[in-house]
């Protein structure tokens, strides 16, 4: 069995004498320690069946790395967005340390109660996916970083002076001021991925909150002859399910937001018709990874353009899913979170 690098180094010790370390061989040390143990990680928010939290925490399970932590309050299979939803069982994880959901109410829960939890302290980090709910005051111990997953509707004035690391998940909603880390949405590749062989059903789909905008152009959509899937409360392999079995992709963002929904279809291998948002030419570009619409008008010229060319479709498509596996998945946003507070 070959001899590892710290056990290298406790020999040299032995041999050379404690009296002859140099502070460099100190570091060293140190650090080869530090990044062969265990990260200590504690994730908290609220705990619905399907989330933006959910995604952290999965790609944080991938991970052999990390001592993964989860507390917040708990919902079971329940979600309240459109007017209440109930979920499968199958798709409920249940949290390390469950929290009654009646403290979503109150928006946050003090780190003293906490941290009488033994397994809540000596942390090394403090991940908090914040749509509603985050700790105050700070926990005593660990590195606080906050991610903001929905400043385009939430106000996180409170939580970027509790941070040591705040990461805005929207740069029209960033505050450069404050120091602000962007970091963006993504895909789940073991959730989002491709079934090139399912036969295609429907010739568009958007799953989701049903705001009017999208409603108009599924209806304007479907009285051109498109079939429109169009659901909520359909989620991970039921979600990738239908968006395989659609011919495109629809996004429309309920303001300057670049939805997972764009990141989970590149991520599908489903040609894309989105309203154009600032961020996606941060990353994409149009014509070659999507098709971009600014009113509903120009949104079914988008689509019956895409129908009309499969060959061009799919070529967008592959594009698109080639730079998002590359670079985009929620695997990579958090080795980004980890080297951005030094703790890999």
């Amino acid at each position: 069995m070959p001899i590892s690098k710290v056990r290298m180094f406790r020999m040299y010790v032995q041999e050379a004498g404690i009296h002859q370390i140099q502070p460099f061989a100190i570091y060293e040390h140190q650090r080869i320690e530090f990044a062969m143990r265990k990260l200590k990680v504690v994730v908290c928010g609220i705990h619905y069946p399907v989330s933006m939290m959910g995604y952290f925490i999965r790609a944080l399970e991938r991970r052999d790395d990390v001592e993964l932590i989860t507390v917040g309050p708990f919902t079971g299979n329940q979600i309240p967005w459109g007017g209440g939803m109930v979920i499968d069982m199958k798709y409920v994880k249940t949290p390390t340390f469950p929290l009654s959901p009646q403290l979503i109410q109150a928006g946050k829960v003090s780190s003293q109660s906490l941290e009488v939890i033994n397994e809540l302290r000596d942390v090394d980090l403090w991940l908090e996916v914040d749509a509603g709910f985050y700790i105050d005051p700070k926990p005593t111990s660990g590195i606080i970083a906050h991610v903001a997953t929905d400043p385009h509707v939430l106000n996180y004035d409170r939580q970027r002076q509790l941070a040591n690391y705040f990461f805005c998940m929207q740069t029209p909603y960033m505050k450069a001021e404050a120091g602000d880390f962007y970091l963006p949405y993504a895909f789940d590749p073991t959730i989002h991925f491709p079934e090139p062989n399912t036969e295609k059903v429907y010739g568009a789909c958007i799953i989701g909150l049903q705001y009017a905008h999208r409603n108009v152009l599924v209806n304007v959509l479907r009285a051109h002859g498109i079939s429109v899937y169009q659901n909520l409360g359909v989620v991970y392999d039921d979600y990738r399910r239908v968006y395989n079995q659609s011919k495109i992709a629809l996004s429309w963002s309920s303001l300057l937001d670049m939805p997972a929904r764009v990141w989970e279809a590149f991520g599908m291998g489903i040609p894309l018709v989105t309203n154009r948002v600032p961020d996606l030419s941060t990353f994409f570009v149009e014509d070659d990874h999507y098709l971009g619409f600014s009113d509903a008008s120009e949104a079914v010229t988008q689509v019956k353009k895409l129908l009309a060319d499969p060959e061009m479709a799919s070529h967008m498509a592959d594009a698109a899913y080639r730079k998002a596996i590359a670079s985009h998945t929620w695997d990579h946003r958090i080795t980004q979170i980890l080297e951005t507070v030094k703790l890999r």
